[in-house]
């Protein structure tokens, strides 16, 4: 029997970049995480599109940018933590875009390192038997059957 290869994450890459997050700042949201990512996958997004994306209003998604925005923008909120920029729209002024800070790309580069660490294994052989995989009473079956 030929061993099949199997591509699995060497780790958990969901779990460890939560708690990649965790390590910023323990109290994160997952609001907060998911908002944080829709930003890195699509840098200059306005907070109306953000809150489409995450299925907030826009005074929520406005509280999560500002939360991760960094204390220089107007009006921030706790934590600030600093992982993204707010702009100020050219055309309209009211619009905020939102752009990965330095410290927010930072962190996108390291989840995408911990999304991308992935090493080959050969998976096992299956120990039983073909016929009692073909069906789930066939153990069954076969066990009666001795008696």
């Amino acid at each position: 029997m030929t061993a099949e290869v199997v591509r699995i994450r060497r780790r958990d890459a969901v779990l460890a970049a939560l708690e990649t997050f965790r390590r910023i700042h323990p109290a994160i949201s997952l609001t907060s995480v998911r908002a944080f990512l829709y930003v890195a996958e699509n840098p200059g997004i306005n907070v109306t599109e953000l809150g489409l994306a995450c299925g907030l209003t826009d005074a929520g998604a406005s509280r999560v940018a500002r939360a991760l925005a960094g204390p220089g923008i107007d009006r921030p909120l706790p934590p600030s933590l600093d992982l993204l920029d707010c702009v100020v729209g050219v055309e309209d002024p009211r619009e905020r875009r939102l752009w990965l800070s330095p410290r927010g790309q930072a962190l996108a580069a390291r989840i995408e390192q911990l999304i991308a660490a992935q090493t080959p294994i050969a998976a096992a052989p299956d120990p039983a038997p073909a016929d009692v995989r073909a069906t789930p009473d066939a153990a069954l079956h076969r066990a009666t059957r001795a008696n």
